[in-house]
């Protein structure tokens, strides 16, 4: 666990680094430029906010959907899935613009605290853990807890990392 965490790293800090290549982005996000709202940091990071949000929940419901199903491994494909989305949404919102000096740090600070307030409520709901029966498995719940702490923070990491830091080299 230790080792792919230190490897996405790693991965995120070359990802971050290749400015000379030919990047990805949505186009219909790169289209809001456009549009007077889309000028305002703190609007964008409502809106980066709201699509991290939007991810999270789709992705949470087509897994809980999956539940019902017998498909082998489909879980595996959307978990994969859902980080590479984000990904290209926290690019695409970076090279959508030319930002002023402390803009990035607006956005990537309002848009990422999504998955800072999601840390907070998994942080506090295990520390409030009560077990709902006697001989219930306390060490299963303690499991579960700190996988959702550890992929709410890296979330929180790498989209405020991405969004401050991602060089804004526009080549589309």
């Amino acid at each position: 666990m230790t080792l792919m965490l230190v490897l996405s790293f790693i991965g995120l800090f070359f990802f971050m680094r290749r400015s000379r290549e030919k990047t990805y982005s949505i186009k219909w996000i790169t289209s809001l430029n456009k549009y007077r709202w889309f000028q305002n940091s703190w609007m964008i990071g409502v809106f980066l906010f709201g699509m991290n949000l939007l991810l999270f929940g789709t992705t949470a419901l087509i897994l809980y959907a999956i539940t019902f199903m017998t498909i082998p491994y489909i879980h595996l494909v959307i978990m994969v899935t859902a980080p590479v989305a984000s990904i290209l949404v926290w690019q695409s919102i970076v090279y959508t613009r030319e930002w002023m000096k402390g803009e990035r740090l607006k956005a990537g600070m309002v848009g990422s605290s999504f998955y800072l307030f999601f840390f907070l409520f998994i942080l506090y709901k295990w520390v409030t853990y009560v077990p709902q029966y006697p001989g219930e498995d306390g060490f299963m719940a303690a499991i579960g807890f700190f996988l959702g702490l550890l992929v709410t923070g890296m979330a929180f990491v790498i989209c405020f990392l991405m969004i401050v830091f991602l060089p804004n080299h526009r080549r589309m």
